[in-house]
Order: C-alpha cells, then structure tokens, then sequence
C-alpha cells in the first residue's frame, strides 16, 4: 500500500475517477466505479477475454486488491463487435471492503453522530435526484452582517432543506437521492485573497472551519434520515487554498473545502447502521467532481479556473467549451449539467442541451464586490432536481 493509499484517510477514498462517455462500449457500460461509502459496483475496460481478471481491473479503478473485492456470485457482462470486427467483453459487478481501516475521529464531530439512531421510518423512494449547493458562505467575512448573520443562516439551513424536499414531495417528486455539494469557499481565510482582508475578517482560522465543519455536520444529519441514499461530494475553492504572498504554495489537493469533509466522513462511517447510505465523493487533488443522476452527467466546480469577465456565465461556459476540447477535467467535459460557485450571484445559462448554473453567496458579499461592480449580491442557497427529463424546480432557499 502506498503513502498516498494510507493518507487518502477516508475509507473507501480513492483517487477519483471522471464520469464521461465511452464511444466504444454500449450505453450503460461505461468503465468505472460508484461507490457509497461501504459497497458499491465496478464497470471494467473491455478486454478480449470471457475470463476477467479482478485484481487487474481493482488496480484499473485505483482500488488496492488487498483492501477491495468483487461479489463474484454475481456478474453481469456484455459483449460486442469492435470496430476491426474482434470481440470485445465488459463484465460488470459488487465491490466491497475487505477489511476496514481505523481511524482518528475529530471529537466535536464525533459527539451525537456515534449515538445516532437509525430512523424507524422508511424514507420515500424514487427516481427524483435533489441537489444542493453549499457554496461561498465565505464564513469570517465581515460583509452582510459578518459571523453572527453566517452562523444563523447556517442554522436555518439545518430546518430549511429537509423542509424544501418535504415541500417537493407533496408536489408529487419521488426524491429518493439527496446530492449534498460543497463548491468552495466555505471559510473566508485569513490572508493573501484580496487587498486589506486581514482587516476584514472577524475570526481566525481555526474559529472560521469550527462554524463550517459543525454546520456541515448539522445538516448531512437532518438530511440522512430522510432520504434513502445520500451523496456528499466537495471540490477546492481558490480561499481554500494555502497561501503566502498571494499564491498557493501547496498541491491543489491541500485545500481546507475539502480537507473538512474528511473528519466529517470518518465519524459518520463510524455508525453505519444510522449513516450506511451515506456515501462521499472527497478528491485528493482534482478542482472538479461529476456524477451520473438519472442518466445526466452532472459535473461541480468551484469556478475559479476560469478567467474572469464582464459576465462570469459567459466566463465559466467559455471555459467548460475549453474543457471540451482539451479534456483537463474529463467529467465536465462530458458533462450536460455544471453548477459552480465562486462569482457570488445567480446565473444561469442554458444552450444545446447543455445547462450551467453560477451559485450566489451564503450571505451578501458587500464592501470589496461592490467596490468592483458597483452593487451587492443576492444571497441563497441554490437547489434543484434532476430526473430523466432533466433539470427543474430551481430555488434558492434564503
């Protein structure tokens, strides 16, 4: 096992692999991985051969033999012509852990998730994926009413998403997977992001992740008992990087928005009979994630790789057409959704099958955004479904 295997310390944390299409293979065998956490199903590359090989394909997905299996009682595979006319075979089947892994649990997070309760009811199944972005709430800033506005708002959301899926199945949407999506800036940072920031902020760091990692914690909570599976996935943002002087000085991977999901993951991994269908998408140094939600490839990033502009929709669009030819972050290459944060206001732009959408800030970004543009942003949290006819019931919880 290598370092960087024993230091992804999340169980079941592996280097991420991108959700794109595969032109060779047939639709609904595209190679890769989905894993929740505890179990999950391996889709291999073709080979030329009936007889799979599991230990290669493990390694193929960046999963280590020794700690990884294949349910072999089970196994589904496909085969076809390939293009020179030889015979092509897909095998398809269960993963689980060997042995799990121990680990050093952050004792505030770790308090009440240990005794949590499996719920006695069973939560409402169906095909309806509900998303939710947790992006910029920038917590330390002294703009829109500072930490005291950001704990509270924080809070609310605790009561205010479960109450916004309840409010959606009444409608008539069978939500039976909850996306739960950190994009960034979740802390303000305390230097080297803008002019004058140290003067700007009302906590130090420490005090800054405490308020994001509880709320977080909080809220992955009230969601868990009423949604049959649950994801929560995370990418960098640009205040979650390590700086001196105004640049980052360590690997993109070392970033604080994704480095406080990992206690969080440990903990709830920690109960299984209440959080086993909690399931966690933590990269180790990619700025993107995507996923596959009722057939839609789904992509999430903070935004700030691209290059800002008088229309930061037009930013991020120009920058994800890049992506599609130069493939540097393969799932959203291929992705037909792309939420991101970073720009602070909504904005959404849709064009040839293809949808972004731009989430505001936590709380209202005044003085240095106003400074710039003049006026100050409109805060929320933005949600949305998707099901097989695509994306809908776009709101932004306040």
């Amino acid at each position: 096992e290598s370092l960087k295997d024993r230091l992804a310390t999340v169980r079941g944390e592996a280097e991420l692999t991108d959700v794109t299409r595969d032109k060779h293979t047939p639709p609904g065998w595209e190679p890769g991985v989905v894993w929740d956490g505890t179990e999950g199903t391996i889709t291999a590359d073709p080979i030329d051969s009936d007889k799979p090989n599991w230990d290669k394909m493990l390694l193929a997905r960046g999963l280590n033999p020794e700690v990884y299996e294949v349910a072999e009682d089970v196994v589904k595979f496909s085969s076809w012509d390939g293009a020179n006319g030889e015979r092509k075979f897909s095998f398809k089947a269960a993963i689980r852990i060997k042995r799990p892994a121990s680990y050093v649990l952050q004792e505030d997070v770790y308090q009440g998730i240990r005794k949590a309760k499996k719920v006695k009811h069973k939560p409402q199944s169906g095909s309806c994926h509900f998303v939710v972005a947790l992006s910029d709430w920038q917590v330390g800033n002294r703009d829109g009413g500072g930490m005291e506005e950001q704990a509270r708002k924080i809070a609310n959301l605790v009561d205010l998403i479960p109450q916004r899926i309840a409010d959606l199945r009444k409608m008539g949407y069978k939500i039976g997977h909850v996306v739960v999506a950190g994009l960034g800036d979740l802390a303000e940072g305390t230097c080297g992001f803008y002019p004058a920031q140290e003067f700007r902020i009302e906590a130090d760091r420490r005090d800054q992740m405490k308020l994001v990692r509880r709320g977080l914690t909080d809220i992955i909570k009230a969601i868990a008992p009423i949604a049959p599976k649950v994801t929560v996935l995370t990418v960098g943002g640009n205040h979650g990087e390590n700086r001196a002087k105004g640049k980052a000085y360590t690997t993109t991977g070392d970033n604080d928005d994704v480095a406080v999901f990992e206690p969080i993951a440990e903990a709830f991994q920690e109960n299984e009979k209440a959080y086993g269908h909690v399931g966690w998408k933590i990269p180790l140094e990619q700025l993107s994630v995507s996923i596959t939600l009722a057939g839609h490839i789904v992509a999430f990033t903070h935004g700030h790789l691209s290059r800002p502009g008088q229309n930061a929709a037009q930013s991020i669009w120009t920058w994800w057409q890049k992506q599609a030819m130069g493939r540097a972050h393969p799932g959203v290459a291929d992705a037909n959704i792309l939420i991101a944060g970073h720009y602070h206001h909504l904005n959404v732009k849709e064009q040839e099958g293809r949808a972004l959408f731009i989430c505001p800030s936590l709380t209202t970004v005044g003085e240095y955004f106003q400074d710039d543009m003049g006026v100050k942003t409109q805060p929320g949290t933005l949600t949305l479904t998707v099901d097989e006819s695509g994306w809908g019931n776009l709101h932004l919880i306040n």
